[in-house]
């Protein structure tokens, strides 16, 4: 609980220095590379968890996982990283609980 308590603090803190940084046209790429990296552990920690108590179909784990993706794709298009992953990330989520062919029919091409 402490790491989870320390990061909240640590991001909110990455936030303000992003803030700041973009106010005064400083970069702010090690900031958002660590927040990535700080939620990039949580969703992993977060999907063994569920994973082990046999929730990972569930629809909240799923939408959790789909806004932390999300968000991590956010971080990355802010300072013009790649994305491709994390929408790969969403994208595996949906087919895990809609199946591959629903996938395609709801968001296909």
């Amino acid at each position: 609980m402490n790491k989870n308590i320390n990061d909240k603090q640590e991001l909110i803190e990455l936030e303000e220095k992003i803030k700041i940084a973009e106010e005064s046209g400083a970069p702010i790429e090690e900031f958002v590379l660590r927040e990535i990296e700080i939620l990039q552990q949580t969703i992993d920690i977060f999907i063994k968890e569920k994973t082990q108590e046999g929730l990972l179909n569930d629809i909240a784990v799923a939408e959790a996982e789909i806004r932390q993706y999300s968000a991590m794709r956010q971080l990355a298009e802010k300072i013009n990283y790649p994305t491709e992953k994390y929408t790969e990330h969403i994208k595996e989520v949906q087919c895990r609980l809609l199946g591959e062919n629903n996938w395609k029919t709801f968001f296909g091409n």
